[in-house]
């Protein structure tokens, strides 16, 4: 009896060992470790998912042609040109075409980057005495997409038009084709022209400056010039 007792205990001990070292020697389990893994990569994704979409994104730029106008009178007009001509490179503008009159104008047609088509007017302002500003924005990103659309189908057109001609032997229908893609080819040069100048009025802007030479009355003129402004607003208040 008490050789089995013993037997009990030594067997009992044994059990307890071998559990142990299961314990002890027991890891995570395959599918378990792939989940802890596989966790950062779904939690990441889920991040990125919740970002909102900027529908801005998406949409055309706006395309804005700006153009102006402005008159000025002025003490000197060479004095003036002059500091017209350090305007023009401050604001990184070109001058397109000048005119100098010996009645003492002189007139300007300039190209001004958009975005300092405001503040180079405001500069010239400083000039003189203003008589006439005009300051014209037209915003033609519908055109613009309206006429590129037109383009993308007509070259489309074209191109069938092409592929037909290689595939006719017909003398009258060679020629019908011929003369509907030089119609087509025609229209497309056009419709280029069209679009290179709409980009153009927006990468710059068209500034037309006027300068006049302010005209110094004698005593005479000054009594003159005065009498006629009385004997006009007789007639005309405004």
């Amino acid at each position: 009896m008490k050789q089995i007792n013993k037997i009990k205990k030594h067997l009992l001990l044994l059990l307890t060992i071998v559990l142990l070292s299961a314990c002890n020697s027991k890891s995570p389990s395959p599918t378990m470790h792939n989940m802890a893994q596989a966790m950062p990569d779904a939690y990441s994704e889920a991040r990125i998912a919740d970002v909102p979409i900027n529908p801005q994104s998406t949409m055309p730029q706006r395309m804005i042609a700006m153009r102006a106008n402005i008159n000025m009178d002025v003490d000197e007009i060479e004095e003036a040109k002059s500091k017209l001509e350090a305007l023009i490179q401050q604001f990184s503008a070109h001058i397109e075409n000048d005119r100098l009159s010996e009645d003492g104008t002189y007139h300007a047609s300039l190209q001004v980057p958009p975005d300092k088509l405001m503040p180079m007017l405001k500069a010239i302002e400083k000039l003189g005495d203003k008589t006439y500003l005009s300051v014209n924005k037209r915003d033609i990103t519908k055109q613009f997409i309206n006429i590129q659309e037109r383009l993308k189908n007509l070259k489309i057109f074209r191109d069938k038009m092409k592929t037909l001609l290689t595939r006719t032997n017909n003398i009258e229908e060679i020629l019908r084709i011929e003369r509907e893609v030089n119609r087509v080819q025609t229209e497309i040069d056009m419709i280029e022209s069209q679009m290179k100048s709409m980009q153009s009025s927006v990468s710059m802007s068209p500034l037309d400056v006027n300068l006049k030479e302010k005209t110094i009355y004698g005593p005479v003129g000054y009594v003159a010039n005065s009498i006629w402004w009385v004997v006009k607003k007789m007639f005309v208040i405004r």
